[in-house]
């Protein structure tokens, strides 16, 4: 390792006659009296490892993976216990650990291939990644959990079989067959088969990987539920064990109230628990007292014995895109995981991201799939408004649909609660001219002009067109509002409407989870739609949601909707839903319910005019000099015709961005550059310039 400069101040030093030589008196321990401790610190240069002694009382309890208390440049700072050595590069003596924290070895084995993965893949350091990795320490908490851990290994309780688990009725013939595979891979006696390609795998001690674009069927919204606790009663009757995914609380909650059996098994680990909470959830993990860890991003790394089975929900949602330095996105750390160990993969999701198609069509992933008239018998009966309807109010249609819901109308339609979404975030979808009210038209096809704010940019989902400024044709103002009806507004429209028929309010801080079978109204945003108990009978989605002019634009779009009609019953049970999107892609994937040939067609484009995720991205954001100082560093040292421009944008106070692709092969040599580059700026003090591999929505 480099050499390290002392770290001690003045004394005479102890030693143990081999040549390590400690501060204060204290004797060495006897074999390896060498900890390789690694800093919990954000500075790049930092972030490796510096020896420190352990002393003959700390022998016992520094052990690899421990948290410990070191003294750097004068400072008690805390840091991870990587290794034990016989022997140190530093010339002179060493300092001792002050202290190991808890006996708890938190970085150990099964931890730390992931954390270096990820490190590499993101270009990060350990300390970074680890900071994700590991929740801080809970002193209440630890001690709670052992205890727990001893009683667990004491008493374990009962393991359910899968049969516990029924197979969701009208589950696809392959999603059988995956049961199947993974049943037979866990199989002490396991023999190689023929596979179909519903699953796959490299090796015959691999698991089996397939994704699964669910329909509502007779599960509305929480089939997901279903066909994930059959697999992971599969895993955990094997005696191994599951993490599970989901994007946030509302979806874990969901889960919870239905792990039944598995309950005593599971623990739930997420970031809006107290640290107590949490700390003690990890802990329980650590120590083997779950099989089943369900739980948000967070969980993404939760520490796991005999993993035998990845299970995610929703990998596109915003939610698993990570906020703190390296940005490593949870579907990746799961893949990640899934690569390392061999385990089996699920992927639930009632759409199918680009992301998700491409390992499909890599033949590295499995499909779960349907055949189209079943899948259109599965989900509700989608219904469009009449052409010339008017943008400016809830169409009649919309009334016609919720009356037959309500019981208000002679024909014969299903009953239930009604869910009626409206739209959170993104362009507004049809806008006015604040001076005059006329409604602008994109100048080069007519369509109606979305709006990211009152003064713009504008754009067409349409033709695609982006402007910053787009001027009302008929009295010139460039200030725009929005034609939509809000969560309040409609809210309030609907009450009066339906006055003897309880309206529910779901968004902004008070989010309801579920709803009962009774008729009602829901009224809800986008993402806070409540599970319906049995599901809705009908839904109405007001307004467009298209979420820019983005790259992902259209699919988010999709996969939006589709969740939602993925609340409301099959077609064949009378579920409908009136979708009032005027984008010809979205509305022909929502009435065949097939986002499958959506992500195969888009997965095309994306190879033709190399994107993401055909290629990796690279966004610099700093002073402009300092990035063109990075951006001539990273050429140098990989070579021209490595790293593609794909956008410039310059901010306020100098903020200056680059966006650039690169080759998937190329993806080792980037990030080792980017981190070399990282840590000579941090060493000699230059303006930080800050790297994001695999931005989200970046294009």
């Amino acid at each position: 390792m480099d050499s390290q400069p002392s770290l001690l101040g003045e004394g005479e030093p102890a030693s143990d006659g081999t040549g390590i030589r400690l501060r204060g008196g204290a004797s060495p321990a006897a074999a390896r009296p060498v900890a390789r401790v690694l800093l919990e610190t954000a500075v790049p240069h930092l972030a490796r490892p510096f020896d420190y002694g352990v002393t003959q009382a700390q022998d016992a309890e520094a052990v690899p993976g421990v948290r410990v208390r070191v003294r750097f440049s004068g400072r008690l700072v805390s840091g991870f216990l990587l290794a034990r050595a016989a022997d140190t590069d530093v010339a002179g003596e060493i300092a001792p650990l002050e202290r190991v924290v808890s006996p708890l070895p938190v970085a150990d084995d099964r931890l730390m291939p992931l954390v270096r993965e990820v490190a590499d893949r993101w270009a990060g350091s350990l300390p970074d990644v680890l900071r994700l990795a590991v929740p801080p320490r809970h002193a209440a908490g630890e001690r709670t959990a052992l205890t727990a851990v001893a009683h667990h290994h004491e008493e374990p309780p009962p393991v359910p079989g899968p049969d516990e688990f029924p197979v969701p009725s009208g589950a696809p013939a392959s999603y059988e067959v995956y049961l199947a595979a993974l049943s037979e891979w866990l199989s002490p006696t396991a023999v190689d088969t023929d596979q179909d390609d519903t699953v796959q795998d490299d090796t015959d001690q691999d698991g089996p990987r397939a994704a699964y674009a669910l329909t509502p069927g007779g599960e509305p919204g929480t089939g997901w539920i279903s066909a994930g606790l059959r697999a992971a009663a599969i895993a955990v009757a094997a005696g191994r064990s599951v993490l599970w995914l989901v994007p946030d609380h509302r979806e874990l909650d969901a889960l919870s109230a239905r792990l039944g059996p598995l309950a005593p098994h599971t623990v739930r680990l997420s970031a809006d628990q107290g640290p107590q909470a949490r700390w003690s959830a990890w802990v329980r993990a650590h120590g083997g007292a779950a099989r089943l860890v369900i739980g948000t991003r967070a969980a993404a790394f939760a520490p796991l014995d005999d993993l035998a089975l990845v299970l995610l929900m929703d990998d596109g949602s915003d939610h698993y895109a990570e906020q703190r330095a390296p940005y490593p996105h949870a579907r990746e750390t799961c893949l990640v995981r899934v690569r390392q160990t061999g385990a089996a993969l699920l992927l639930l999701d009632h759409t199918r991201t680009v992301e998700v198609q491409r390992l499909v069509e890599s033949g590295w992933v499995g499909s779960i799939d349907m055949a189209r008239e079943d899948r259109r018998m599965t989900a509700p009966l989608v219904l469009l408004p009449h052409a010339d309807g008017a943008p400016e109010r809830m169409p009649p249609e919309a009334f016609e649909v919720l009356r037959g819901a309500l019981g208000r109308s002679r024909r014969e339609t299903a009953h239930g609660p009604v869910l009626v979404q409206v739209p959170r975030a993104g362009y507004l979808p049809v806008v006015a001219c604040a001076r005059c009210g006329d409604l602008l038209d994109c100048p080069q096809c007519g369509r109606k002009l979305s709006a990211a704010g009152a003064g713009g940019p504008f754009a067409c989902a349409g033709c695609g067109l982006r402007e910053e400024r787009c001027p009302c044709q008929r009295c010139g103002a460039t200030r725009v509002r929005a034609v939509v009806r809000g969560l309040e507004r409609t809210v309030e429209e609907l009450q009066r409407a339906f006055a003897d028929v309880p309206v529910i309010r779901s968004g902004g801080e008070d989010i309801v989870g579920s709803v009962g079978p009774q008729q009602a109204v829901v009224v809800a945003t986008t993402g806070a739609e409540p599970y319906a108990e049995g599901g809705y009978a009908a839904a109405v989605l007001l307004d467009s949601l298209w979420p820019g002019p983005g790259l992902d634009g259209v699919g988010r779009a999709i996969a939006r909707r589709l969740r939602a009609l993925a609340l409301v019953r099959a077609s064949a049970d009378g579920g409908r839903a009136l979708v009032l999107d005027d984008t010809d892609i979205v509305v022909r994937v929502l009435q065949t319910f097939d986002p499958v040939r959506f992500a195969h067609a888009e997965l095309a484009d994306r190879r033709s005019t190399r994107l993401p995720p055909v290629v990796r991205t690279l966004r610099l954001t700093g002073p402009r000099r300092e990035v063109l100082d990075v951006l001539g560093r990273l050429t140098a040292e990989l070579g021209e015709g490595i790293l593609s421009p794909l956008l410039v944008e310059d901010g306020e106070d100098d903020a200056h961005t680059r966006l650039l692709a690169f080759g998937l092969t190329d993806s080792t040599a980037v990030s080792a550059a980017l981190r070399t580059i990282a840590v000579h700026r941090s060493a000699t003090g230059a303006d930080v310039v800050r790297h994001v591999l695999d931005p989200v929505s970046a294009l």
